[in-house]
């Protein structure tokens, strides 16, 4: 299987019922950590985000890849 199918196959398969943007409620809810980790993440580049003033908006598969370890291109 492709980096590309595996990829397709886990965003399938987890975290369906949530949206395919983010905010970072709804990423500390998916890892299960406090506000002040998932922010840093966020901050730090660690998940990928979009910064729109003050907001955070988060892709679903920046997450995902995050939780399976796949590095940043």
């Amino acid at each position: 299987m492709s980096r590309e199918e595996n990829t397709a196959a886990r965003y399938r398969i987890m975290f369906r019922h949530y949206p395919d943007v983010l905010t970072p409620r709804q990423v500390q809810e998916m890892l299960g950590v406090g506000q002040r980790m998932a922010y840093g993440l966020l901050r730090n580049g660690k998940i990928s985000s979009v910064r729109m003033g003050r907001l955070y908006r988060v892709p679903k598969v920046a997450v995902i890849d995050y939780l399976c370890g796949e590095e940043k291109t």
